[in-house]
């Protein structure tokens, strides 16, 4: 079982995964909603902005076992 620290619950992995599911639903909410589609659009580039925006800054998905330095879990302490 994996320590706590790295079970995917930091801001990071928490901003990717919230923006994950508005892309997932934004052919949903376009079909049924076209007058606001743009802003639909809009919202989920703005959530795939703040993820890759969320410290540590970049595209990859924070992770215990790394070969980039500063890219650990915020709060993950090395045994």
């Amino acid at each position: 079982m994996a320590p706590k620290k790295d079970r995917g619950l930091d801001p990071k992995s928490i901003a990717i995964n919230l923006a994950t599911i508005f892309l997932f639903l934004l052919p949903f909410l376009a079909y049924f909603d076209r007058d606001n589609s743009m802003n639909y659009v809009k919202g989920v580039g703005g959530a795939f902005l703040v993820a890759l925006l969320v410290p540590p800054i970049g595209w990859m998905r924070p992770h215990p076992y790394t070969d980039t330095p500063g890219n650990t879990p915020i709060g993950y302490k090395a045994s």
